[in-house]
Formats: C-alpha cells, structure tokens, sequence
C-alpha cells in the first residue's frame, strides 16, 4: 500500500485545491489538496511538510492528523493520511505538477472535478 500525506489548507471557510496537470500520470485535471508520497523512511508528517512546500511553496506545520483512509481501485492502493497545517512561511507558487489553484468552499467544490482523497474526506 502507499503512502501519501494531504494538506488541508483552510482560510475564510475555503479549501485549498489544485488543479493537476494534464501530463500527470494518474488522475490528470483533478482538483486535489496539496501533498503526495512518503519518501523511504519518512514520516507522514516529515511527509507532508516536504510535499506541501514543493507544491505550494509554503512552509508549514504539519498540525495534527484529522484523517487516515485507504482508498483502493483497479490500478491503487493508497493510504490518506490527512493534515490541518498552519502556514509558517512562502507565497503560493505552483510546481509544474499542478496548472491553477482554486479556493473552494465545500459547496463550491461541486462544480469541479475532485480527485479521490478529496471526495474521501469529505464524506
């Protein structure tokens, strides 16, 4: 099973999503949070704090673990592990893994296409 950490990254009741890019080998144009996989020996929170600084540019405490699920299908065995950070530092930046940023509430989140571990935690 892998191993992936999400930030959700919340301000003014809205969820940080981005778009990822049309060349992605899985889930290509779906809205996710920020983060991805462990490294070898890392944690999920060395994990996400990683992650969530080469996708956003921010630095930030990774916060407590809201949420951990598995998620399966015919090509994936993943497992979620879900952060509320708070931001320390940086300006929002994409890496060219991602192609736009939207700050959705969840009510807004319906008009775009979400991405598993999105429509995982919300549910």
């Amino acid at each position: 099973m892998i191993e992936i950490s999400k930030s959700v990254i919340q301000k003014n009741g809205k969820f940080l999503l981005l778009r990822r890019a049309s060349h992605s080998k899985s889930y290509p144009n779906l809205w996710d949070f920020a983060g991805g996989k462990h490294e070898p020996g890392e944690t999920p929170e060395q994990a996400v704090i990683r992650e969530t600084k080469e996708e956003t540019g921010y630095g930030i405490e990774p916060g407590i673990e809201i949420k951990t699920e598995e998620y399966h299908d015919e090509k994936h065995d993943l497992l979620f592990h879900y952060f509320a950070p708070k931001i320390l530092s940086g300006e929002l930046t994409l890496s060219s893994d991602h192609s736009d940023f939207k700050w959705l509430s969840k009510e807004e989140m319906k008009d775009f296409e979400p991405h598993p571990s999105v429509k995982l935690f919300f549910e």
